[in-house]
């Protein structure tokens, strides 16, 4: 048993979605994981990978000239080391082979673009990019202490952000990148309410001890055709109760910058310590959800399917699936080595958390 239970962002979504799934797949519980990868390679995490190089601190000052070019051969390698890892288990078909090159092009074109839109709007310091770190999760009657499993582990929460940035003003900002494939843009009340940014922000804050004012969300969009994005980018300030929320956008990519108030991040820390005190009791109770919306990409649809219609999924789970054997924390990741917090961001006499982190060491992995 490990000395932590460890809960990840992930795993809260596949609770809220269908509990079965969850428990079918979350590490404290069953954990299965498909034994040959359900996709080729992952266009979100490849362009994340490319990101995390370009706002990388130690490369901030650079000229963008040559930065730019090392982002992309990130990218690159991240699209190869992805077809690489699903050919080790099953050869490509032609069509995958078409697509995985489709996606290859069009992921080097439009960071492309979108690098020559960032000269544009990038007003800010990266001060840490793809981070992953634990945090302790606080108990919500007593925020002194930490959360505990009925087995007496303490209970941790294992999170990567994509970037931390500081603005002119010294305020440290989270930003998170998405790859948006719809062909509208989310409304601006979505973003809002995004519990994902909302979620990383109050965690930061527990385990980096500084101040986060608001978030970012930048938005790259992979449905438009090719060609330079010339346009000036359009600019929409809106009146929010805590301060202005600023949108940049053009046709390929949309910024949206909202200051947050500090109760957002409590709320929002009260809900996950509920959720995973739901989560880590023994009499949890497990059923299925579902919903096509879900069920269509989901990797433990084949032996749901069995327990569904009552027959055996134990066949199933033995031939296609295995349990996990590989840590989600990777030494050797530009997030989980580099990045580093200013000391005047800490709080005084603040004790960090287990698995708290700062300057370049390991975050993580602890567990």
């Amino acid at each position: 048993m490990t000395a932590y239970h460890v809960i990840r962002p992930a795993e809260s979504d596949q609770f809220r979605r269908c509990r079965r799934a969850w428990d079918l797949g979350a590490r404290e519980r069953q954990n299965y994981e498909p034994a040959v990868p359900a996709r080729v390679f992952d266009f979100g995490e490849a362009i994340r990978d490319a990101l995390d190089v370009y706002y990388f601190p130690g490369m901030w000052e650079w000229n963008r000239q040559i930065v730019r070019p090392l982002a992309v051969q990130a990218f690159l390698k991240s699209m190869n080391r992805q077809r690489e890892e699903y050919v080790g288990h099953r050869a490509l078909s032609a069509e995958q082979e078409h697509d995985w090159e489709q996606h290859r092009d069009l992921g080097a074109g439009m960071l492309e673009r979108y690098f020559g839109w960032a000269l544009q709007v990038d007003r800010f310091t990266p001060i840490q990019v793809a981070a992953q770190f634990d945090v302790t999760i606080p108990e919500p009657r007593n925020p002194e202490a930490g959360l505990t499993a009925p087995d007496g582990r303490g209970v941790q929460f294992r999170v990567r952000i994509d970037m931390v940035v500081m603005d002119e003003h010294e305020l440290c900002w989270l930003a998170e990148h998405r790859i948006v494939t719809d062909p509208a843009w989310q409304d601006l009340d979505q973003l809002i309410l995004d519990e994902q940014s909302l979620t990383w922000s109050w965690a930061w804050q527990l385990g980096f001890f500084g101040r986060i004012e608001g978030t970012i969300h930048n938005e790259l969009r992979t449905n438009v055709p090719g060609g330079p994005d010339t346009a000036e980018p359009e600019i929409l300030a809106v009146p929010a109760p805590a301060g202005v929320i600023t949108q940049h956008q053009t046709e390929l990519f949309r910024r949206t910058q909202i200051p947050r108030n500090p109760v957002e991040f409590e709320q929002r820390g009260v809900t996950v310590a509920a959720e995973i005190r739901d989560m880590i009791d023994p009499d949890v109770r497990v059923y299925p959800n579902p919903s096509w919306a879900h069920c269509s990409s989901c990797a433990y649809r084949p032996p749901c399917v069995a327990m569904t219609q009552g027959r055996d999924e134990r066949p199933i789970l033995d031939g296609s699936y295995r349990k996990r054997v590989r840590e989600d924390y990777e030494p050797g990741r530009l997030g989980s080595v580099w990045g580093f917090v200013p000391e005047t961001h800490r709080v005084a006499n603040h004790r960090p958390s287990k698995g708290g982190a700062a300057g370049n060491r390991p975050a993580a992995g602890s567990s």
